[in-house]
């Protein structure tokens, strides 16, 4: 039986989070939140998503500190027959939380949420994180140029991952769009094998000279520097010698969601699987809006 409550049977997850002691301690972390704890601590993070990452440790850390000393006053029960005091528990969890916040390094949010927590635990106040929005946007193509925005997807990194290619003329006009599945890789060389079928789909079309925008900035230093991974050089090698000249350019993400929407769509696809399209795909229809200034916070 529980050596706290006398009730139930005495397993893990009863002592931290069924016992009634437990009960008690876990209502108490709850109203200091404002948030519903849960005895998974991958859920238990989860809810905090979207808060401050101050906040977030800190809920992190409650929940850690928590489970310790509910096993701790269990040991004490057992081993020294003492039996648990809600106040003592109380001024252990608070002296541990204030102790271990002054490793933190996370900013806050100006919210009254944050600051209630912080006072009552006492923690230093800490610098809110500025966020200046930048304009997000791209120009069209030189004239005879074809513009290739090109992106990837990745539902783990590795993991099953996608690659796309929308394709512009000069008037900013689509002139095809391309998604293919490429199995399980890793984002860094989804992005590579996106741009290198991107170059061999784009032949049809017959411009000599192309653009591509790639939000990955690491991908077009080794494009641009030419230090491509030897199994894929080859390969680069041969597209490259169908066009007259190959220009690279860096744009956020939010300025290519049509090819980050695409590129979503390719990780369904198996290995090597995809599908192209000639004009504008009517899914992309729905979320290109003409005239319309986007903006990254950063």
């Amino acid at each position: 039986m529980c050596s706290v409550c006398q009730i139930e049977e005495e397993t893990l997850e009863h002592v931290l989070w069924s016992c009634s002691f437990a009960k008690k301690a876990w209502r108490w972390i709850s109203g200091i939140f404002n948030m519903m704890p849960h005895y998974n601590i991958l859920a238990y993070n989860k809810a905090a998503k979207g808060r401050s990452r101050m906040f977030k440790d800190l809920w992190l850390v409650a929940n850690l500190v928590v489970r310790s000393k509910l096993w701790f006053t269990r040991n004490k029960k057992v081993y020294e027959k003492k039996s648990p005091c809600w106040s003592v528990f109380q001024k252990r969890v608070f002296h541990l939380m204030h102790e271990y916040s002054v490793r933190m390094k996370g900013f806050m949010h100006n919210t009254v949420a944050d600051l209630r927590v912080m006072n009552y635990f006492w923690v230093n106040f800490r610098r809110v994180k500025q966020y200046d929005p930048i304009q997000c946007c791209w120009f069209p193509p030189n004239q005879w140029e074809m513009l290739l925005c090109c992106d990837k997807a990745s539902k783990n990194n590795p993991g099953v991952a996608g690659a796309e290619v929308v394709a512009r003329d000069t008037s900013c006009g689509v002139v095809g769009a391309m998604e293919i599945g490429m199995g399980i890789t890793s984002k860094f060389l989804a992005e590579v094998y996106g741009i290198v079928v991107g170059l061999e789909w784009a032949v049809q079309w017959g411009f000599r000279k192309i653009l591509i925008r790639s939000d990955s900035s690491s991908v077009i230093n080794i494009l641009e520097k030419n230090t491509f991974l030897w199994f894929v050089q080859q390969r680069w090698e041969d597209v490259c010698a169908r066009y007259d000249s190959i220009r690279f350019v860096h744009s956020f993400r939010e300025a290519i969601f049509a090819a980050d929407k695409m590129a979503r769509r390719g990780c369904n696809s198996g290995n090597g699987a995809g599908m192209h399209y000639v004009d504008r795909p009517d899914f992309l229809r729905s979320i290109e809006l003409p005239n319309v200034a986007y903006f990254r916070f950063k």
